[in-house]
């Protein structure tokens, strides 16, 4: 008998949530949430200056920010990648990047 009843609840109430559920997507876009989300750049030079930042959050993450502060400075000093993205954009990052192994 009580698994019966628990059919009758669960044959009643999922039809009712999921209905509930695409009327709530019918309505419109829900409110954003704190979670961060992941949108890929449609660039592609972009994209790979971004894994390697991603790189260094890892660290700063893991390691802290005097870690993290310290290897970008080694791997990509700040006076470079400030020269390389006022004159060659984030294409000219790109290639320094490549060209120095660190886009793996």
């Amino acid at each position: 008998m009580k698994y019966w009843v628990h059919f009758l609840l669960f044959g009643w109430l999922l039809p009712l949530a999921e209905t509930a559920a695409l009327a709530a997507s019918a309505a419109g876009p829900a409110a954003p949430t704190n979670a961060p989300s992941f949108t890929p750049l449609p660039n592609a030079c972009k994209s790979e200056v971004a894994k390697f930042e991603e790189t260094i959050g890892f660290i700063r993450q893991h390691q802290g920010n005097a870690a993290a502060a310290a290897l970008k400075e080694k791997l990509l000093p700040a006076q470079t990648e400030a020269e390389l993205l006022a004159t060659q954009g984030y294409c000219g990052l790109a290639n320094y990047l490549r060209e120095k192994k660190l886009n793996r």
